[in-house]
């Protein structure tokens, strides 16, 4: 008699030779794998997502950053914690011990939400090229909407507008100065993320 050890799926045939992570800037629906608090070697406190989209891709290294080097909140920050935390149905926050070095926010996990990323190339101090994402606008994953429009009773039309003008952001070393070198500092750095 003879074992099956396998049986075709097309789906995975299909599949074969594709990033398992997520790799362009777009509107992803996503189950959150864990909200870690982290801080950066400069100071600077953030909450690191990792999550999966609903085709099992995956990105990780999501970071928020709530509070700045200074210790003084990162209002932007705030506010986008805030609104992740309405668009997943969250109402409050709390810190779980994992191990020494791990603290998570329980009530994120296997929260479904929308999430709209934005690409950003970067240059390594290696010289070599990556890449990492940046939240730009949570919304309702199963409305679509943002939470302005499901508040206000409105159609979902925010993610739609925002995806159409929606594009990478280009920091690595020959691209003109950004936004993202006045705050280089505060950020861990994608050295040890992407290879």
């Amino acid at each position: 008699m003879n074992n099956i050890t396998f049986t075709y799926n097309q789906e995975a045939a299909l599949a074969a030779g594709q990033s398992a992570f997520i790799n362009e800037s777009g509107a992803y629906v996503v189950t959150i794998q864990e909200a870690k608090y982290m801080t950066s070697s400069g100071g600077a406190e953030s909450i690191e997502f990792s999550v999966e989209a609903d085709d099992g891709k995956k990105a990780n290294y999501l970071n928020v950053y709530t509070k700045k080097k200074d210790g003084t909140p990162n209002k932007f920050g705030v506010n986008m914690i805030n609104a992740i935390m309405g668009c997943a149905g969250v109402q409050q926050l709390t810190t779980k011990m994992i191990n020494a070095h791990t603290h998570i926010s329980p009530e994120f996990t296997n929260k479904r939400v929308g999430l709209v990323l934005q690409k950003t190339l970067k240059t390594k101090s290696n010289g070599k090229d990556t890449y990492s994402f940046d939240i730009l606008l949570p919304f309702i994953a199963q409305t679509r909407q943002t939470l302005d429009e499901q508040i206000n009773g409105l159609p979902a039309q925010t993610i739609d507008k925002k995806l159409e003008t929606l594009q990478d952001k280009d920091e690595r070393n020959n691209a003109p100065a950004t936004y993202h070198q006045q705050y280089q500092s505060e950020y861990p750095g994608d050295d040890v993320f992407f290879e």
